[in-house]
Formats: structure tokens, C-alpha cells, sequence
């Protein structure tokens, strides 16, 4: 369809940036322009990368749960409370699987949402099993998760930094 999406922000920011942003004195408003624009910025960037990004989360979680699981696997073969140990940890990852790119965004936003949840839930079954971060089996499976958060927030970065702005009145 044309104008496309991304074409439409355009024009709006030209027009913001070219004819209203010239002709506005009072400096509040012209903060606030300078606020619209990098919202519409931002929506650029995001609707250009936002399935992309989402996709490349939702395959790095899944792998990440399967390496989990795994690794539960493999430690509560060992039996005794080691099996209940892992046997919870796997109880919370669920059946992880490999996941590939979505063709909707709604699909892949679902779906991040639901390995969001599985990730949590492992983060909360640490936090009670292991407060004091002294098991060094489980210090791994945090390690592993707190490395899939930066991950994730290094995906996320490019598409809010044009967000970054103070919102607080001018004279504040």
C-alpha cells in the first residue's frame, strides 16, 4: 500500500521538522516538537527491526532454555536431591524448542512472551533455591541467563535510543 508505513513517518517528520518546528516560539512547545520527532524516530527504527529483533530474542531464549534443560538432564541423572533439584528446573523451562523466524510480528511477540515467562520462572526458582548465589551448579544457570539479558538489552538498545530525552518540563 502507498504510501508506505514508513513513508507516512517521513512526510510527518519533514512536516514537523520543515514547516511547524520554524514557526513555534514558545520554548516549551519546541521542546515538545523536539519530543514528537524522536518518537516518530523511533518509530522508524522500530517498525524497520522490530520483527528482525524479535526473532533473533525468541531463537537466542529458545536455545538458551534447551541448553538448560540439558544441562538439568544431565546433572539430575545423578539422582537423589539432585534429581528433585533439576527435575524443578526443568518443571519450569517447560519443553524447550529450537525456534526459528516468525512470519508476524503478533506471532513472534507472542512467542517471546511465552519464553519470557519460562526465563522468569527459572530466575525466581534461583532466587528462592539459592539466595545467597553459594551453589555453583546453579551460579552457572544464572551466569547463562544474566548473559541472555545483556544479549537481550543489546538487541533492544538501537531501537529506544532515540528515546533517550529527559521529559521534564524546561525550566526543571
Amino acid at each position: 500500500m502507498r504510501p508506505t508505513a514508513e513513508e507516512l513517518l517521513a512526510s510527518l517528520r519533514l512536516s514537523l521538522n520543515d514547516t511547524v518546528a520554524p514557526k513555534v516560539e514558545d520554548r516549551w512547545a519546541r521542546y515538545v516538537v523536539s519530543a514528537m520527532d524522536l518518537v516518530l524516530a523511533h518509530l522508524q527504527l522500530r517498525m524497520a527491526g522490530e520483527l528482525d529483533a524479535m526473532d533473533a530474542d525468541n531463537v537466542d531464549m529458545s536455545a538458551t532454555l534447551v541448553s538448560l534443560a540439558g544441562l538439568a538432564v544431565r546433572h539430575g541423572e545423578h539422582g537423589g536431591e539432585a534429581r528433585d533439584r533439576w527435575a524443578a528446573v526443568l518443571e519450569r523451562i517447560g519443553s524447550p524448542e529450537p525456534g526459528g523466524p516468525g512470519q508476524r510480528l503478533d506471532d513472534a511477540v507472542a512467542r517471546n512472551e511465552e519464553l519470557r515467562g519460562r526465563i522468569v520462572a527459572v530466575l525466581q526458582w534461583l532466587d528462592e533455591t539459592d539466595p545467597g548465589d553459594e551453589d555453583p551448579q546453579l551460579r552457572g544457570v544464572r551466569d547463562e541467563l544474566h548473559r541472555l539479558v545483556r544479549r537481550q538489552v543489546d538487541r533492544l538498545v538501537p531501537l529506544v535510543e532515540p528515546l533517550y530525552m529527559s521529559f521534564r518540563p524546561v525550566g526543571a
